[in-house]
């Protein structure tokens, strides 16, 4: 009874899903006959109807035959079969054969969809044509104004585009023949054709109102502007060279020629209507005079700088000088008390030297200059190179000086540490004696004595002549660290002094009770009568902890709020 049931739901769902794919298909059938009848009443025949208004000759004529042939075969043949494929996908269906149904439809929508695209370029054809030729009769007029106008400019200002006149006359004559060819081509119905003269004769004309507006004040440059600045730089040459300027590396004479030379071509690439290359040479030939104003201009501030800096540095070589001088007296006399590095001599030497040589260089500048045979520029320059030497060498001598009279305060500096450290010698020296030791250890007392030689040292250095700074320093270096090492000992020792005899007095308790504690501190007091304090506190330590553990932690403690209270 179930399998029963299971087939009855198949078929049933069989029969639902059969039914609803049919209406689905039909859907898309329907769909395509409206696509269809649409394209078929599209206002096709209404646009080609207005070309009929044009001359229906030449390129018209034949535009409009092979677009009427194209819709009456969309029509009559290609419209017609969309409909029989339509009937076939119905008879397919009706059928229940569904694959050739749906394939037919792609077919169908394939079809119609290249109609659509056929239908749309025959009206976008149709409306270039007509928008052409609208298009082409409105443009033409103005370009007719246009022309008109640049001929009346050119017959009332006929002077003002010098020899390029004969060649825009040519120019504007041809152009009266564009707007001919244009005519005939509107007459023969090749519209499209007079549309691409209509394009080029505006292009020709634009450009040629461009060039008139331009010319003028080209020729202007050219002409006028160009050849005075050229005119004045030549005066300028003049006055400078009779007034003692030295100008043989400008060449300016040659220049000016080729400038003279660069306007005449300028002025034939006008004449030629060359106008953009006339641009670029008229904008070069500005740069190349503002380039020669500049450099005569850097001429005279050159000159300017040459009369008002020369005295000032020769002042800057003789102050030099005279500090140099003092320098040297300065040197001499600190080499009598003190040694210097041979370095520093040679870098003195190096200072003489360079000094004399920036002398004798100015007194060179100043011979040129009286002679009157080299170009301010080029002293400017020298001076400018001399000034910055000048600095860098009063930078090298005052770091020399400087570096004298750090020798003196490095002295000063080095006696002071050296009472420092015997300052601190002495703090060593008076906690022994405070902490009444029974004597000394060996070992300190030759860090003493070693501490005591290196502070003697020091001393000695001192008193050397000439004083010999590095060697100081270095005995210096020595002197602290045996100087500080000493005190660190001297405060080890004296703490395990104390504690070794505070550490042998709490063990006391326990020496009748334990002779192994009684033994171990004799040991200890025989250690400490010895001088081996490190060696007794270690002896006592182990002695007392082998009875009392954590005994020596109480002992520290006690020392340490004794010593606080004594402080």
């Amino acid at each position: 009874m179930e399998i029963v049931w299971i087939v009855l739901l198949l078929g049933a769902g069989v029969i639902i899903y059969n039914h609803m794919y049919r209406k689905k298909m039909y859907r898309e059938i329907d769909r395509l006959e409206a696509w269809k009848i649409e394209l078929m009443n599209r206002p096709v025949p209404d646009e080609l109807a207005k070309v009929k208004q044009l001359n229906m000759t030449g390129e018209t004529e034949q535009l409009f035959e092979r677009w009427r042939q194209q819709w009456d075969e969309i029509v009559a043949v290609k419209l017609p079969n969309v409909e029989e494929q339509l009937f076939d996908t119905e008879t397919f269906l009706d059928k229940y054969r569904y694959r050739q149904a749906r394939k037919l439809i792609g077919q169908i929508e394939d079809g119609l969809r290249r109609l659509e695209e056929e239908v749309h370029q025959i009206i976008d054809e149709v409306n270039e044509l007509i928008g052409s030729e609208e298009q082409s009769r409105t443009e033409i007029e103005e370009l007719r104004a246009v022309h008109r106008e640049a001929k009346k400019t050119l017959l009332a200002y006929r002077y003002t585009f010098g020899a390029a006149a004969d060649l825009l006359d040519v120019r504007l004559t041809e152009a009266e023949k564009q707007f001919e060819s244009f005519a005939k081509l509107t007459e023969a119905g090749n519209y499209l054709a007079a549309r691409g003269v209509v394009q080029e004769l505006k292009q020709e004309l634009d450009s040629l109102a461009t060039m008139m507006e331009e010319i003028p004040a080209l020729l202007s440059e050219c002409q006028t502007s160009l050849p005075a600045q050229l005119a004045e730089l030549a005066d300028g040459y003049r006055e400078m060279e009779q007034s003692g300027y030295i100008l043989d590396h400008l060449h300016i004479e040659r220049t000016l020629a080729e400038k003279q030379e660069k306007i005449g071509q300028c002025l034939a690439m006008i004449g030629e209507l060359r106008i953009e290359e006339a641009k670029q040479t008229v904008a070069e030939l500005k740069e190349e005079i503002d380039t020669l104003y500049d450099l005569l201009e850097k001429e005279v501030l050159a000159n300017q700088y040459v009369q008002t800096e020369m005295p000032r540095i020769g002042g800057m070589l003789t102050e030099l000088a005279a500090e140099a001088k003092e320098t040297s007296a300065e040197a001499m006399f600190v080499q009598q008390s003190y040694h210097l590095p041979p370095s520093d001599l040679e870098k003195y030497r190096s200072i003489e030297k360079q000094m004399h040589q920036l002398q004798k260089r100015f007194l060179l500048i100043e011979d040129r200059v009286a002679e009157a045979k080299t170009a301010y520029s080029l002293l400017r320059e020298e001076l400018e190179q001399l000034v910055g030497q000048i600095d860098m060498m009063k930078e090298e001598h005052e770091q020399f000086r400087l570096m004298l009279q750090a020798l003196r305060k490095d002295e000063l500096i080095a006696r002071e540490k050296l009472d420092d450290m015997r300052k601190k010698l002495s703090e060593s020296l008076r906690l022994v004696q405070k902490s009444r030791l029974p004597g000394l250890p060996e070992p300190y007392a030759l860090e003493l004595t070693e501490a005591k030689n290196s502070l003697q040292n020091v001393a000695a250095r001192l008193e050397e002549k000439p004083l010999d700074m590095p060697a100081v320093d270095r005995a210096l270096e020595e002197a602290k660290v045996s100087v500080e090492r000493l005190y660190e000992r001297t405060v080890e020792m004296i703490e395990q002094a104390s504690l070794a005899e505070r550490t042998i007095q709490y063990g006391n308790r326990y020496r009748r009770r334990y002779p192994a504690v009684h033994k171990g501190l004799e040991e200890a007091e025989f250690l400490f009568r010895h001088y081996d304090y490190e060696e007794a506190l270690r002896q006592a330590v182990a002695t007392i902890e082998s009875v009392e553990p954590g005994a020596f932690d109480r002992v520290q403690k006690l020392w340490q709020a004794d010593n606080e209270d004594e402080q």
